[in-house]
């Protein structure tokens, strides 16, 4: 509880919203985070 009232305090902000706190990310979840973080369609997302 103390680790997280130390990152709202300091006023960081992350850029991908978190979906739930149990259970590992679908893989849906993944993709969208990754394009939201980098946009770039020339990404390694995009690469044979």
């Amino acid at each position: 509880m103390e680790q997280k009232n130390e990152l709202t305090n300091s006023g960081q902000r992350f850029p991908v919203e978190q979906v739930s706190n149990t259970g590992k990310p679908t893989k849906k979840q993944v993709k969208a985070a990754v394009k939201e973080l980098n946009p770039d369609v020339n990404s390694l997302g995009s690469r044979g």
